[in-house]
């Protein structure tokens, strides 16, 4: 049967959350929670794909363990795949990985600060009640804190439509650059692609990230010289990470030497790279919600398991493309794409 509400969380944090399950069923709330929906003999990643499926709310339970926890990542991707409202609780206090932090970013959350009290617990009754009833989540948990990315800010204020008889055409030239987002294609490389990848460790995983949440918003940051949201002499909004090549002079802005042509030429090129990355990525999310739903049978599905490599592949390549560009922008060379390549040769 369909729940209300799947709950994501760490087995270390079991206590709390059978308390909260128990809470939520005592106010007619259902909750899919692994100890008690899936029974003797199901698989249990198919019966958790279809818990998120069938659920409408995806209650994510932050701590250090959940955000460490690989499956616990896979789940988030796969309620953001299906366009579930996610409602996260600070159970206890949490330094983000960057793929999570960016998957987060602007979702506001309760805080319960490791306090299982009956004042928290009927807060996020509340909360999942308004959400129940077709609320949304800014609405239901609004004055709560939000959960903020490095690089991650609100877009510009559009420039006031133009006055008069409106151009023709169908936007081609320096406005197609609008239809690129580079920041959320990088979440998308991060979630489907490196964390994914289960010969990285967490630590591995979360450099990997950080290298390539730069190279994303390097790439965004770019695009909107071209547009002239920002000015070429402002910096990358992320810090350059640690361990990359740096070319002399390098200070996280557009080198001084780079030319008006050239800068075209990569515009055009960044643009090319970032949409066929996400046409990868969309035929991707459906071979790994294909895997999902297969379960243990999965891991016999040659042809699903090659296709699925087939389009990770080609979305590092297109990367480390994308990092090569950029190096010729900021003089910064980040070796991620490269570690990404090297788990397809």
């Amino acid at each position: 049967m369909p729940n209300d509400v799947f709950i994501s969380y760490s087995r270390r944090d079991l206590e709390f959350v059978t308390k909260l399950h128990q809470h939520l069923g005592e106010h007619d709330i259902s909750a899919w929670f692994d100890q008690s929906s899936i029974e003797a003999g199901d698989q249990w990643r198919e019966s958790i794909v279809s818990g998120i499926m069938e659920s409408q709310i995806f209650l994510l339970v932050i701590s250090p363990d959940s955000a460490a926890s690989n499956n616990v990542r896979k789940e988030i991707d796969l309620a953001e795949h299906h366009k579930k409202q996610i409602l996260p609780v600070m159970w206890r206090a949490t330094e983000f990985p960057t793929s999570i932090q960016y998957q987060l970013a602007g979702i506001q959350y309760l805080d319960f600060k490791d306090t299982a009290s009956g004042e928290n617990f009927s807060r996020l009754t509340n909360v999942l009640s308004s959400l129940l009833s077709g609320t949304s989540v800014a609405q239901a948990t609004a004055g709560e804190p939000t959960i903020e990315a490095e690089g991650v800010a609100a877009k510009p204020a559009a420039a006031p439509a133009p006055t008069g008889r409106p151009a023709r055409g169908r936007g081609r030239g320096r406005g197609t650059a609008q239809e690129v987002s580079a920041v959320a294609t990088g979440i998308g490389v991060m979630t489907k692609v490196v964390t994914r990848i289960t010969s990285f460790t967490s630590e591995e995983q979360d450099a990997i990230n950080n290298e390539l949440k730069w190279l994303f918003n390097a790439a965004d940051h770019f695009l909107q010289i071209r547009r002239g949201e920002a000015v070429r002499s402002t910096p990358v909004p992320v810090a350059t990470p640690p361990d990359v090549d740096l070319t002399a002079g390098a200070n996280n802005t557009v080198l001084t030497g780079l030319d008006d042509f050239s800068m075209q030429m990569i515009d055009s090129q960044i643009q090319s790279i970032v949409k066929q990355i996400n046409i990868y990525m969309r035929n991707l999310a459906f071979e790994l919600d294909k895997e999902a739903q297969l379960g243990g049978q999965a891991a016999a599905n040659i042809a699903l398991k090659n296709s699925i490599i087939a389009q990770q592949k080609s979305i590092a390549e297109r990367t480390q493309e994308l990092a090569k560009l950029m190096q010729q922008v900021y003089g910064v060379l980040v070796y991620g794409p490269e570690d990404l390549m090297n788990q397809f040769s």
